[in-house]
């Protein structure tokens, strides 16, 4: 939830939005403290007439609070901390995402593009000659921001390779045009899913991609963000996709190989309703090409 709230434009919510759409989330980004005050936002739906409609709260100086005035003129209050601003603090997000990692980091994060972009130190990678920097940017499949991104990019081109780490979702990523520069979206390298701490080895997969499989003539990394399959890196985004490559793959290296396709979908996360690969995968469904179908049954077969 965290970064679905970086890839709103302001990247701030009102408590009482975030208390509506999940409140052990909302407790938990509180009590970690990743959210945290920073001003209001006074907008309120007021209930007139039955009909609910967003209306503006104000500050009453002669109250000490602040309310709206409802169809017939009389004085709503409401209270301040419903209207509460949340927003990220940016350096611990940083830091509980790289805390598995040999991090050199400023003592805060250096601005790059206001609000969008900053340069978050650089980190050990194995197989890397010395380290890498790492950049953090958010709102990347916003045209406007990624035409600023890529040129930041273009401008101050890296020794060797960066990584950008972003909230933006994996399958909504554009493509930088130096493949030096390797754009990686946070969920897509988490250890855990809806967990923030980035896996180092999915992270190093992402950036030597060459240097990763053992295995032939298939093998994932260690989060099946990544299948290698007969020469080819394939990469997979979001945590259903993962899953359900997890579950396939376990069966295949126990030799238990065939599972049931409506069971494997669902445990990953699809809705009952979800019965083939197309209607799980949609337009990518060529990238499926080593999961193999047949009377409703599923198996890797490489």
């Amino acid at each position: 939830m965290l970064l679905q709230v970086m890839e709103t434009r302001p990247a701030k919510v009102q408590a009482s939005v975030l208390r509506q759409v999940s409140p052990r989330a909302t407790d938990q980004l509180l009590e970690a403290k990743l959210m945290v005050a920073s001003g209001h936002i006074p907008v309120v739906t007021a209930m007139d007439n039955y009909e609910d409609e967003p209306i503006p709260a104000e500050w009453c100086a002669d109250r000490r609070q602040y309310g709206y005035n409802n169809s017939i003129g009389r004085w709503v209050a409401v209270d301040a901390e419903e209207i509460v601003a949340l927003a990220v603090d940016y350096p611990l997000l940083f830091a509980k995402m790289l805390v598995d990692f040999e991090r050199a980091a400023p003592a805060r994060p250096i601005s790059l593009i206001e609000s969008v972009a900053w340069d978050i130190g650089t980190i050990q990678l194995k197989g890397a000659k010395s380290p890498v920097p790492v950049w953090f940017a958010r709102r990347l499949s916003d045209p406007a921001v990624w035409k600023k991104v890529g040129a930041l990019l273009e401008r101050r081109p890296p020794d060797e390779v960066r990584v950008i780490l972003t909230s933006t979702p994996g399958d909504r990523l554009p493509v930088a045009a130096r493949k030096k520069d390797i754009v990686i979206s946070v969920n897509d390298v988490a250890k855990a899913p809806g967990k923030l701490a980035i896996s180092p080895q999915a992270v190093g997969a992402r950036v030597f991609p060459g240097e990763a499989q053992h295995r032939f003539p298939i093998d994932h990394s260690e989060n099946c963000g990544i299948v290698w399959y007969r020469g080819e890196t394939l990469t997979f985004s979001g945590d259903k996709q993962r899953r359900f490559l997890e579950i396939l793959f376990s069966a295949y290296w126990s030799k238990s190989k065939v599972l049931r396709l409506a069971a494997v979908l669902e445990e990953a996360g699809y809705g009952g309703q979800v019965n083939t690969l197309k209607k799980a995968f949609g337009r990518g469904i060529d990238k499926w090409r080593f999961v193999k179908v047949e009377n409703g049954n599923c198996w890797i077969d490489p």
